[in-house]
């Protein structure tokens, strides 16, 4: 028969206000949640800071005796945080979004994971009772309350301390969150303090203690503990770690939140009393002295117990010596609970937690006591000091604790927003299947917020780069922001220099029938700038830019581009002449567009034709001559026609007859087609800047890739600075891909970005490792030379730096973002891989 865990081990807790716990027998307890530290790659030092502070705060917390520690997997409202987002969805493909973004990804990571969960640090702390007052009033009137409240309990009445009593411990409580701040600490709302005294019963948002409780823990399972609440029945196990005599750089918590499913753990940690013929160090001296008379009847006898005597001796010295240090000395447990809805899967991941583990440190002993479920039931409780059960205790000095890095955290990305991939840890990964197979951190990103202020976060820049060698997963990911930001209400245009979404677009419409598909697909509207058609001649032109609403501080720009779209056409760097003639032409053409007249860029080209100079005339004649039969007409007009315009909402701009050169390409290897290719790019980041400008209350989106292209020149520097200064101010974004990650980090710029991919680039990853600010070790350029296809590094609004890999959900996208085809061959060669 089934049978009530408060039959033998009552839970201590009867009365909660605000972050503070009481118990049967008068102790206070104070709860604080630990916002947790973020480490995921191999940066020693952050790791070293983090473990001088841990030290620092239990160091100074010894006075206070007792310390519950408790890592909760909860589960994280994975539909209120992707779901949330709607009100910035666009209006004219609501229900696609409601579709995909607020129904299928979530549906799809709930049934993966059943459900999502986020990693919860908490810290308790036994408050001492000579907070209460030092008047013999105070604590007459503190000792009646208690003799009231347990003579109550024991009655089973319901008696109702008041809150004075908990004004007693103010003062203590603000002064322990002051020792815990350095680990980022802030007191438990009563909210989360009733979710988690909960937990254990499954009736989280139960107020009532007596209701909360209402659970029937059935231990007729060997090993095994059944709970049944509300007609609900799952099952969970205790499991006992006992670490090895080393623990230096073991890292336990972060390895226990690797795990798939999720896992908790309780550390309870008592600080024993030292001094007094009790105390630890008196009971050591003494156990020195016997293993020291040991150690010598054995020598002396020659007995084979000698080495382990003398080994006793040696510890009880070192304990001596550890006793007489002011440092503190903590005994400590950590016992683990693992849950699952059927007992033969739980066993299971029983059997992967000791395995793996093992495997972690081979000197990792786990235990799953068979006949201790309701005793360990117990001890995992809030408000249970270790004090209460001698077993599986080990003594240690508080780095040691450190060692297991207790309130760190891998997770990544934005608390809200749309499904892009899994966070992954340092292991190596071969395979996109397999890296998202491992994690349950789920990476979520929400890209409309990046500019609005948000609390904790580095940066307001809403831009954000990707980086990365062809082939490794970089034009995917950018698709994948690409189709979720189209559901967003955001003005976006993306340029397509390659022409291959169209293509792909329109392959995955004729496989593809889901009908929200095809209504996402269809929104995109496809302009192609096609020099042989007449209506698209000169509209790329750069002068066109300014008009009567212009200043003379635009002219500069505008001056610099032209002259770099034309030393692109052929070189004149050697005619300081012609140089000279052109900047003056330039400017006086730029006045007269904003005095309204109707001129271009051809304009200046027809007036340096006409100088007295041959040099200056010939050479203009020569890009006369060019311009009209190439694809150059695209970007120089007489000013008779008007700039390009973008109307639609999301707009896929191409251009035919690009050729763009490798990124590794020398410049003097370019072909005339890759030159004309490069200074029509210019001219086209120019109508970028334009469209970022155009309505500041409009949130625009500008998608580039092979940016890199802007690189190439310090005119495109110029304009590509111009775009990213738009920023916060204009209420635009700019993400766009590149080869190298160097191309996002110009003089100033790594501000200007705030959320930034980097795919491995076998000859760029110092470069890489100095853009997130890593060391560059040997660990770190392996954690990239590691990098599989999809994944990558990734830094986000936060400033967290980690590994993760990028995943669809859907079939339907991944058919759309293909950016290859694969063949017969290329499936057998994967096949014997």
């Amino acid at each position: 028969m089934a049978k009530k865990a408060t039959v033998k081990y009552e839970n201590p807790v009867v009365q909660y206000k605000d972050n503070l716990l009481l118990t049967t027998i008068g102790d206070v307890w104070a709860y604080y949640k630990i916002n947790p530290f973020q480490i995921n790659v191999a940066n020693v030092e952050d790791k070293r800071q983090y473990k001088d502070s841990f030290i620092d705060v239990f160091e100074r917390l010894q006075k206070y005796d007792d310390v519950d520690l408790k890592l909760l997997p909860q589960d994280m409202d994975l539909a209120g945080r992707i779901q949330g987002t709607s009100p910035d969805w666009a209006d004219d493909l609501r229900e696609v979004a409601e579709y995909y973004i607020g129904q299928e990804e979530v549906n799809l990571l709930q049934s993966e994971f059943n459900p999502a969960v986020i990693d919860t640090f908490y810290v308790g702390v036994k408050l001492k009772n000579t907070s209460v007052g030092d008047d013999l009033k105070d604590k007459m009137s503190f000792v009646t309350d208690l003799v009231l409240k347990r003579f109550a309990e024991t009655l089973r009445y319901q008696v109702k301390l008041t809150d004075d009593y908990f004004k007693r411990y103010e003062t203590m409580n603000d002064d322990l969150l002051g020792i815990l701040r350095p680990l980022n600490a802030e007191k438990l709302s009563e909210e989360k303090l009733v979710a988690m005294l909960g937990l254990t019963y499954r009736h989280e948002d139960e107020q009532t203690l007596l209701k909360m409780r209402d659970t029937v823990f059935d231990l007729s399972h060997n090993g095994f503990v059944e709970r049944i609440t509300d007609n609900k029945t799952d099952y969970f196990t205790h499991l006992v770690v006992n670490l090895p005599d080393k623990i230096q750089f073991l890292e336990l918590l972060p390895e226990l939140q690797s795990f798939k499913f999720p896992i908790e753990a309780h550390i309870k940690i008592n600080y024993p009393q030292r001094d007094g013929w009790r105390g630890l160090r008196q009971q050591t001296k003494q156990s020195k002295g016997k293993y020291r008379d040991e150690m010598k009847d054995a020598y002396n006898t020659n007995e084979d117990s000698s080495k382990r005597s003398e080994l006793n001796y040696k510890l009880a010295k070192d304990l001596v010596n550890v006793l007489d240090d002011k440092n503190a000395f903590i005994s400590w447990s950590i016992v683990l609970v693992v849950r699952h809805a059927e007992l033969a899967e739980l066993k299971k991941l029983v059997s992967k937690v000791k395995t793996r583990l093992n495997t972690f440190d081979r000197d990792i002993e786990v235990y799953q006591p068979t006949f201790q479920q309701e005793q360990l039931l117990y001890q995992t409780l809030p408000a249970v000091a270790l004090g209460v059960f001698k077993h599986w205790q080990q003594f240690t000095t508080i780095p040691a604790l450190a060692e297991l890095m207790f309130g760190t955290t891998q997770a990544l990305g934005a608390n809200t927003g749309f499904y892009v991939g899994r966070v992954l840890n340092l292991q190596k990964y071969r395979s996109i299947d397999s890296a998202v197979a491992s994690s349950r951190l789920l990476l979520l990103l929400n890209l409309v917020i990046s500019n609005k202020g948000i609390k904790g976060a580095k940066t307001d820049s809403p831009h954000l780069a990707l980086s990365g060698d062809t082939g490794q997963g970089k034009s995917f990911l950018f698709k994948i922001l690409l189709l979720h930001m189209a559901m967003f209400n955001t003005k976006i245009l993306y340029i397509d220099p390659k022409q291959e979404v169209r293509r792909w677009f329109m392959r995955a419409l004729e496989k593809e029938k889901n009908p929200y598909f095809q209504k996402l697909i269809q929104s995109f509207h496809f302009a192609t700038l096609n020099a042989n058609d007449k209506a698209n001649l000169g509209i790329l032109d750069p002068m066109l830019t300014i008009n009567e609403h212009s200043s003379e501080d635009d002219i500069p720009d505008v001056l610099t581009l032209i002259k770099e779209m034309l030393g692109q056409v052929r070189q004149y760097s050697g005619n300081v002449r012609f140089d000279m003639v052109l900047t003056d032409t330039i400017d006086n053409v730029c006045h007269r567009r904003i005095q309204g007249e109707k001129v271009g860029t051809l304009t200046v080209l027809d007036e340096l034709a006409q100088s007295d100079d041959e040099k200056v005339s010939e050479l203009a004649l020569n890009y006369r001559s060019i311009i009209p039969k190439t694809m150059l007409r695209l970007a120089f007009s007489d000013g008779s026609t008007d700039s390009l315009q973008f109307n639609d909402k999301r707009t896929i701009l191409e251009v035919t007859g690009l050729q763009l050169p490798k990124a590794e390409q020398d410049i003097g290897t370019y072909t005339d087609t890759q030159k004309y290719s490069i200074a029509l790019m210019l001219s086209l980041g120019k109508c970028l800047e334009k469209f970022g400008r155009a309505n500041p209350d409009e949130f625009t989106l500008e998608m580039i890739d092979e940016a890199w292209i802007f690189n190439t020149s310090q005119a495109g520097k110029n304009v590509f600075d111009s775009i990213k200064r738009l920023g916060r101010s204009e209420n635009n974004a700019l993400f766009y891909a590149t080869q190298r990650v160097n191309d996002s980090s110009g003089e100033g710029s790594i501000g200007q970005f705030g959320q930034l991919f980097a795919f491995d680039s076998v000859d760029d990853r110092p470069n890489i490792l100095r853009q997130f600010i890593l060391p560059v070790n040997k660990a770190n350029l392996r954690l990239l030379e590691d990098l599989q296809k999809g994944q990558c590094l990734f830094r986000d609004i936060y400033g967290r730096v980690g590994k993760v890999v990028i995943h669809s959900l859907f079939d339907e996208w991944t058919t759309a973002l293909k950016t290859v085809n694969t063949n017969e061959s290329a499936r057998l060669e994967e096949k014997y891989g």
